[in-house]
């Protein structure tokens, strides 16, 4: 069974709940848009974030830090022409889908091509190759940006579920939340 959710939810209910299991503020939130766009665009986001908190062991937040790591290889592309990065252990496509996405944006190939793989998809090695960006690909992510955006996305029910429950265990202070709705400060 699948409950439909919107990207927002998503990215909040992760970021909380990534940051219950222990993860600073920004790793929750680089981790919280890439499962969320990969939910949206290759489905499995949420599979893979519940995939990586079964794991343990602080398996969390080694995988959130793919990102800044494919960011190093992309500066090493940009100098050397084209760059491997090897990812030990391997880490789900959900962690890397929206940097993924932006290097193609950047004009940066990569191989293997995400396109079509689902967010629990292991990915261990990236070769990355400069090349002129697909002028269609950015079509594809905006229709489906929108559609998501329009309908929401279905998650399967017991994922959600667990993502909510892990998530119910971060707690904001209630100064935080005053100081929110204080006027002057962002306040409604």
């Amino acid at each position: 069974m699948a409950v439909t959710v919107s990207p927002r939810e998503v990215v909040d209910e992760v970021h909380r709940a990534s940051r219950a299991l222990g993860c600073d503020a920004d790793l929750a939130d680089r981790l919280a848009v890439e499962v969320a766009f990969c939910e949206v665009h290759h489905g499995g986001g949420v599979a893979a974030w519940a995939e990586l908190v079964a794991t343990g062991d602080g398996r969390l937040a080694e995988a959130a830090l793919a990102p800044f790591r494919l960011a190093d290889a992309e500066v090493a592309l940009r100098t050397d022409g084209s760059t491997r990065l090897d990812l030990d252990p391997p880490v789900p496509l959900a962690v890397l889908a929206r940097s993924l996405w932006d290097l193609e944006r950047r004009g940066v190939r990569c191989t293997p091509d995400p396109e079509g793989c689902p967010g629990t998809e292991l990915l261990s090695t990236l070769e990355l190759v400069a090349r002129d960006p697909d002028p269609v690909a950015g079509e594809r992510v905006a229709e489906r940006s929108q559609e998501a955006l329009n309908h929401g996305v279905d998650v399967d029910d017991d994922l959600w579920r667990l993502l909510h429950d892990r998530a119910r265990a971060f707690l904001v202070a209630e100064s935080v939340l005053d100081a929110v709705h204080a006027v002057g400060e962002g306040g409604i």
